[in-house]
């Protein structure tokens, strides 16, 4: 069944996988960018785009004309919640029938004291549950590609690798598999009374990941505690904040809990850590980035 839907942070790297997985289900795609030139480089004419703003209702207005189903997200910063409860109020009075949010981490979202992106995303949750909107909300935990990148990047230039999270174990989560369930969601119109919480089938240490880096590169790694995982470099305070909070957080092993939300809604096993790495550290298999980076893996 084809529909209708916007996708809001088309140009980044979640919301590229998401808008290829839409075109090729038949859905007729729109894209909510300020950056048309972008969009038009990546989509052509394989999407129809908006130019617009979560400030400008006007053009919010506009790009939800004829709209059926909209995929919300867009990059953690202090007016996150006030953005995206623009465009959901905006939606419905478009008339809009369903929305997919790419919100917070559970564990964000449970202790939004600690976390100023747990606070904004469940604002931004209750708005949808207060407007009596059709919606599913789903909480990624940490993304391998965001989380690991650090791990990745130690192993390709031949170190030892960082000390992550207070040796705390993760579940980590592919792209692909959030990708997958959103595009899914989006396109079965399902609406989901709790939130799809997404993690990998396993939680794995910093030592198990060495162990893993080792097999595959067929050499000793080990752990460097004395290195410093860098995260990515933010001009926004707010979000450079966010990232530390984050870090915290996972250090206390509240992303180690592991579900079988993706099992259960694609049918198959979540990415494996293992494939992922391969992918990442042997020349064969790497593979090239999708797009431009964003920090929405929280």
């Amino acid at each position: 069944m084809s529909s209708s839907v916007l996708v809001t942070g088309a140009t980044g790297r979640l919301g590229q996988l998401v808008t290829r997985r839409l075109i090729y289900s038949g859905d007729r795609v729109r894209v909510l960018t300020r950056r048309p030139d972008e969009a038009r480089r990546l989509w052509g004419d394989a999407v129809d785009i908006a130019q617009g703003d979560f400030q400008d209702r006007s053009s919010l207005m506009t790009a939800l004309n004829g709209i059926d189903r909209f995929f919300l997200l867009s990059p953690i910063n202090e007016n996150l919640a006030a953005h995206q409860i623009a465009l959901i109020n905006a939606a419905a009075d478009a008339g809009v029938r369903h929305i997919v949010k790419i919100s917070g981490s559970i564990w964000t979202i449970e202790n939004s004291a600690r976390s100023r992106a747990g606070a904004q995303h469940r604002q931004v949750e209750a708005h949808l549950v207060e407007r009596g909107l059709s919606h599913a909300v789903i909480r990624p935990n940490a993304w391998m590609q965001v989380s690991l990148a650090p791990v990745i990047a130690a192993a390709l230039a031949g170190n030892d690798l960082p000390a992550r999270y207070a040796g705390a174990a993760v579940s980590f989560i592919d792209i692909s598999d959030i990708a997958d369930v959103a595009a899914r969601t989006l396109h079965a119109g399902l609406n989901v009374s709790e939130p799809l919480v997404l993690t990998g089938a396993k939680a794995f240490t910093s030592s198990d990941i060495a162990g893993l880096v080792s097999a595959i590169l067929r050499r000793p790694v080990g752990i460097d505690p004395q290195a410093v995982a860098l995260s990515p470099g933010h001009d926004d305070a707010f979000a450079a904040q966010a990232v530390r909070e984050f870090g915290a957080l996972i250090a206390e092993g509240l992303a180690a809990p592991v579900t079988d939300t993706v099992e259960r809604v694609l049918g198959r096993k979540p990415v494996s850590l293992r494939r992922f790495l391969e992918q990442q550290l042997v020349p064969a298999k790497r593979q090239p980035e999708q797009a431009e980076g964003d920090i929405q893996w929280q």
